[in-house]
């Protein structure tokens, strides 16, 4: 079966460097280079330029696997339309790279690059991955010390991503949040262990049913079990931050 698409929108402003970086990092099979529309006649250009050729020695041998590339500007960096218009773009590559790899029968796998962004590109694509289900990177400039780890993948970001696709995926998944808000309100009350039975009697319901979300909460990474017996539930960062954000629009249980 032939593995996803994997695609790359990389922010590029005056860094070829970073974009080989990432390139070399990801080997995606679509890349899609994102600049304002000031920029665009300059690195950006070249960049589109190079990986059309297939220029090995810029890009290396994988430029030869690319199969798609195509830049797409905005036309503000600093504009207070410029979030909309970058989650816009987002949604217009979603779609073109989807509509390549469903002609192949796989689906795409997204990551989107913050390391050259100007004005207000880089919250607004963090904004876009976050919606749009991307994963997030920055690649940092080359230096002796990075041991040739030049692309850092955001783990706090892509752990939001992949709690909303999952919240998204099934409506049972959205209902075992409300288990989570009622651990955290238990905590914010002062509750030193708090047991599966103390969720039950909060939220009135079942232990069984209260120990299947559990289970789902915990593959999240969003609670922590400690013990056997009368386990000791504790809620991540991650956990915490995801109803403050309010994922899945879940109201307080107390």
């Amino acid at each position: 079966m032939a593995r996803d698409k994997r695609v790359i929108i990389h922010c590029i402003r005056e860094s070829m460097t970073n974009l080989q970086d990432s390139i070399d990092h990801f080997r995606p099979d679509y890349v899609y280079l994102l600049t304002s529309d000031h920029h665009a006649e300059g690195k950006p250009d070249l960049a589109l330029m190079e990986i059309e050729n297939k220029n090995v020695r810029t890009f290396g041998d994988h430029v030869l696997r690319i199969e798609h590339v195509a830049l797409h500007t905005i036309r503000e960096a600093w504009h207070q339309e410029t979030m909309m218009k970058v989650f816009e773009e987002f949604a217009a590559i979603k779609a073109d790279a989807r509509k390549r790899a469903k002609e192949e029968g796989v689906d795409c796998e997204f990551y989107a690059g913050l390391s050259d962004a100007t004005g207000l590109f880089s919250p607004s694509v963090a904004f876009a991955a976050v919606l749009h289900d991307m994963k997030t990177y920055y690649t940092r400039g080359r230096r002796r010390y990075y041991h040739n780890e030049y692309v850092l993948e955001i783990e706090n970001l892509n752990n939001i991503t992949a709690v909303k696709s999952w919240i998204e995926a099934n409506e049972y998944h959205k209902q075992n949040l409300k288990y989570l808000v009622a651990l955290i309100e238990l905590e914010e009350e002062g509750n030193q262990k708090i047991t599966s039975e103390h969720i039950s009697n909060k939220v009135q319901t079942g232990k069984r049913a209260i120990d299947k979300a559990i289970k789902k909460l915990e593959e999240q990474g969003l609670i922590t079990i400690e013990g056997g017996r009368n386990r000791a539930l504790s809620s991540t960062r991650l956990g915490q931050m995801c109803i403050r954000m309010n994922l899945g629009n879940i109201e307080e249980v107390s």
